[in-house]
């Protein structure tokens, strides 16, 4: 499938993504600042949001860059959006972490002005890769939506099983061979490490049981029917073969109602179905 994305436009929003992650990991202050059109704004997992007042000490100790060494910075995905409003780029980083490698996958969220200047950015990546420690990020966006695209009919089928607790139908909208990438670091949910990689659409239909049914536990509702997930959707970039989708997932039969900040890239292959999903949520 062919992006419809102005492939010039790509290249310098994807050009503006790997020179922020070029800066964070260099620790160049100066460097980042100059991307931004107006103050410099970033928001991470880490250190939250920061607009020019704490980004001096953000960009100097960014946590992938100092809690860990980072070896090397690929960039794996770009998604820029048809009006140049927004771009996702998302990036594989190797970690040395005492002595041992870390995989540690990115998602660049960038915004633009109509100057086409880069005004804002929102960085999602599995902060326990970095620090050992599962992470919960809460709200990061508000309730109502900053920019939706068209959302193609597979994913609202997707998104209508997850809503609905059917883990079935959600699996069914993958290609045979269709991969589910939760970026952690485990295959089994139950040792709460993070939904790994998922290839093939029964191993797809298996993880997703297994996360309906630790969601009904944690609700008291363990063996009853599977209760789904509220999704806000608040940001859709598109271009025509990759749908990137920045969220809240709203639990509602959490005991606290609790809500999980996230963005997920989905992938169409040639038969229209997801070829890939790569799920950037710390929720599982």
């Amino acid at each position: 499938m062919t992006s419809t994305t102005d492939p010039t436009l790509a290249d310098t929003q994807a050009d503006v993504a790997q020179a922020l992650i070029r800066g964070l990991v260099e620790g160049d202050v100066a460097g980042v600042k100059a991307l931004f059109a107006g103050p410099a704004d970033i928001d991470d997992p880490a250190a939250g949001r920061q607009i020019d007042g704490g980004f001096d000490r953000l960009v100097r100790e960014w946590a992938p860059a100092h809690i860990t060494r980072v070896t090397s910075v690929e960039l794996a995905h770009h998604t820029a959006g048809k009006d140049g409003r927004f771009s996702a780029t998302e990036f594989h980083l190797v970690l040395d972490k005492d002595g041992q490698d870390k995989d540690l996958d990115i998602v660049v969220v960038s915004e633009f002005g109509e100057d086409g200047g880069l005004v804002r950015n929102r960085l999602y990546y599995r902060l326990a890769r970095v620090t050992g420690v599962q992470h919960q990020r809460t709200r990061i966006l508000g309730e109502e939506p900053i920019h939706l695209a068209p959302f193609n009919p597979v994913l609202d089928q997707y998104q209508k099983a997850l809503r609905q607790g059917d883990p079935d139908g959600q699996a069914d909208t993958f290609s045979e061979d269709g991969v589910f990438n939760g970026h952690g670091e485990s295959q089994d949910l139950r040792d709460g490490l993070g939904m790994g990689v998922y290839e093939g659409r029964d191993a797809i239909r298996a993880v997703l049981r297994q996360m309906f049914d630790i969601g009904a536990e944690e609700a008291g509702h363990q063996g009853e029917e599977h209760a789904g997930a509220h999704i806000e959707k608040l940001n859709v970039i598109d271009d025509g073969v990759t749908t990137v989708l920045e969220f809240n997932i709203v639990h509602e039969n959490h005991p606290l109602n609790r809500t999980s900040a996230g963005v997920a890239a989905y992938e169409l292959g040639e038969d229209g179905l997801l070829k890939e999903a790569r799920v950037y949520d710390e929720a599982w």
